[in-house]
């Protein structure tokens, strides 16, 4: 379980209760014999420590009153060295108290050092007021032993509060990461069949006074299209979408002969894994698209290779070539293909036409393409 702050809160009240053993020295004060004046200094000092050590885990430690954490620190140690010299040996030592608060308040480089000084002085008051060797040794092992404690639990307070922000920061980015997958597949989906329904339109546009027949057919195949580009739309947002191969190469086969540009295609027929498939469908599609908006072609190939260990998809055109720009697709088909761990490469040819290819390795593919990229 997480430490959010209502556990925190709940945390640093359980230390305040601690002041509940203060009901042995506070008994002892009402009950045995001694001198109004050791009664009431020793009743004072006890009263001044507990009301310290409430504001500290209350209002100091992690709180608004945080510039008083050493001062309350310097001020619990003087009042327990007073009250442990003017207390009789019998009633033990309440320096841990002061152990405690340095070991939670300091960073473990400071605390630690801080735990050695407070413990050596324990066990030196100790020795000033009588009790043995023996005993003031192990007064100094136990103050150090309790305030490394402290000092473990801070840590461990530290190392949650780190993962539950790491854990807040991944989910972020997650959130960034879908959002960039669902804009990218948006714009792959509805920038092609964007523009197979504007050339059709255009198309059935001409035909419709001379062949009316031809532009009835043509606005079917609109029709059709916007269909489909409405179903892939629901896939994406939904997550399920993985684009096929066949079903790309089909639709190139269509769209670039309704746009007069002689198609070819070479195709192994090899299978591959759904996740080397989808971004070499990806390819397809985004390399048919860009032969039919700005090439101005008149004959394209594709080539899907499966050789040596990589599927490697071409889509190649006699058009103008040119450097292309890198726009929403060509840069949301390279993130695929950077997923993957493949290569893409999108370069003008020697003489005239243009060349997309991408190169992806078929081993160490473990999974279908995840739905991050789907």
């Amino acid at each position: 379980m997480g430490f959010n702050a209502t556990t925190i809160k709940l945390g640093r009240l359980f230390m305040v209760a601690w002041l509940a053993f203060f009901i042995y020295p506070l008994g002892a004060f009402l009950t045995d014999r001694l001198s109004t004046d050791t009664r009431t200094y020793g009743l004072l000092l006890l009263l001044a420590l507990a009301a310290l050590w409430a504001w500290f885990w209350t209002r100091i430690i992690g709180g608004p009153d945080r510039r008083y954490l050493v001062p309350a620190i310097v001020a619990a140690t003087l009042i327990l060295t007073v009250f442990t010299l003017r207390t009789p040996p019998q009633y033990g030592s309440l320096f841990l108290y002061a152990v405690i608060m340095a070991g939670s308040a300091f960073p473990w480089r400071r605390a630690a050092p801080a735990l050695i000084l407070l413990s050596v002085l324990a066990a030196a008051i100790e020795l000033i007021r009588g009790e043995s060797v023996t005993a003031s040794t192990g007064q100094f092992l136990n103050d150090l032993l309790v305030g490394f404690a402290a000092v473990a639990g801070r840590l461990l307070v530290e190392a949650n509060q780190q993962l539950n922000q790491a854990r807040e920061q991944i989910a972020r980015l997650a959130v960034g990461e879908e959002r960039l997958r669902f804009a990218r597949d948006l714009h792959d989906l509805l920038g092609h069949s964007l523009s197979v329904i504007a050339l059709k339109s255009e198309l059935a546009g001409r035909l419709i006074k001379n062949t009316p027949e031809l532009a009835a057919h043509e606005i079917e195949d609109i029709e059709k299209v916007a269909r489909d580009a409405l179903r892939e739309v629901r896939e994406a947002v939904t997550g399920y979408r993985q684009p096929t191969l066949a079903a790309e190469l089909a639709g190139a086969h269509e769209v670039l002969t309704a746009a007069g540009i002689e198609y070819h295609v070479d195709h192994d027929h090899v299978p591959l894994p759904p996740a080397v498939e989808a971004v070499l469908a990806w390819t397809v599609r985004e390399g048919v698209t860009n032969v039919m908006r700005h090439s101005q072609a008149k004959r394209c190939a594709v080539r899907i290779i499966n050789k040596d260990g990589h599927a490697t998809a071409e889509v190649i055109d006699d058009g103008r070539g040119g450097t292309p720009e890198a726009g929403s697709g060509l840069r949301g088909l390279e993130e695929r293909v950077r997923e993957r761990g493949g290569t893409l490469t999108a370069e003008p040819l020697p003489h005239e036409g243009f060349r997309l290819r991408v190169t992806l390795p078929l081993r160490d593919v473990l999974a279908p393409l995840d739905t991050v990229s789907a």
